[in-house]
């Protein structure tokens, strides 16, 4: 019997590489809204006037329907959690975050790259068979009409333990534990020392062809909303997706064109550039340092 040579039984020996597979399945546009210009008690009304101008400014950019109203679907309270004092998970290029919606919890770890592969090779898989992952690119403005791209892979899994350390982390994504090793013990804190009162309004919808877009309008406030109170912040979006990432020419153009057409109207748009995780993190800047 021959002998194999030493280079060639090591090549059949080598364990199989890793492999990204990039498929954007969900694509979505973002754009901040002037928060001075909603309160709590006439945000229902603030958001219906301004989804009259995004309707009449993307139909005339696009030639097609935007059909539906804004109607508010989610109230619920949002936590990050990090290292006081290092923030290890923001500087891992991580987010860890805690949705609250009547009295049901669920956590989301997220990777975020301006590479859809280096975002991919990301090993976000859950302990739990209920959990949802996703590879998406969130589009925003950078300046004038110019796009800023981040490549978010992320998990979402239902949750019922109280987030104390990196335990209640590891214990739900085990492809992160073993990627980083991070001790259960290490403690996370509740980023800023914020807890975020979100409020959605959703309904809206863009005609893009063979596929429709989904517009929500999101108002963040820093503490519960009443009376004139006014939020933080206020991001409006549209997202559109297809699990097998089949996107064409004509939805992508669309979707930039309509893109393009709501950073015109300037009289609504935050003159800001921060997004909401940036705004998290900005809340209290000693909480890395």
């Amino acid at each position: 019997m021959k002998k194999i040579p030493l280079l060639f039984a090591s090549i059949f020996t080598l364990p199989a590489a890793v492999m990204a597979n990039p498929d954007v399945t969900t694509r979505e546009y973002k754009l901040l809204l002037n928060p001075a210009l909603f309160t709590s008690a006439t945000e229902s009304t603030k958001v219906a006037d301004y989804f009259a101008s995004f309707t009449g400014a993307v139909e005339s950019a696009i030639a097609r329907d935007v059909s539906g109203s804004l109607t508010l679907d989610k109230t619920r309270t949002v936590k990050f959690y990090d290292t006081a004092g290092s923030c290890l998970l923001d500087d891992l290029g991580y987010i860890f975050r805690d949705r609250i919606e009547n009295g049901q919890s669920e956590v989301t770890l997220k990777f975020r790259s301006p590479d859809s592969y280096i975002a991919d090779f990301e090993d976000l898989s859950a302990s739990s068979n209920q959990a949802k992952t996703k590879l998406e690119a969130d589009i925003g403005s950078k300046s004038g009409t110019a796009f800023n791209i981040v490549y978010g892979h992320s998990t979402t899994s239902p949750n019922t333990r109280t987030i104390n350390n990196f335990e209640d982390i590891n214990v739900h994504f085990p492809g992160f534990d073993t990627n980083y090793g991070i001790a259960d013990s290490t403690t996370l804190s509740l980023v800023g020392n914020l807890s975020i009162y979100e409020r959605v309004y959703d309904g809206g919808i863009i005609d893009l062809g063979s596929i429709d877009a989904e517009v929500s309008v999101t108002l963040w406030y820093s503490s519960v909303p009443s009376g004139s109170q006014k939020p933080v912040v206020v991001e409006v979006s549209f997202k559109y997706e297809d699990p097998s990432a089949d996107y064409t020419k004509a939805v992508v153009n669309r979707a930039k064109q309509s893109f393009d057409a709501i950073q015109t109207l300037s009289s609504w748009n935050s003159t800001s550039s921060v997004t909401k995780t940036q705004f998290i993190y900005q809340y209290n800047p000693t909480f890395c340092n």
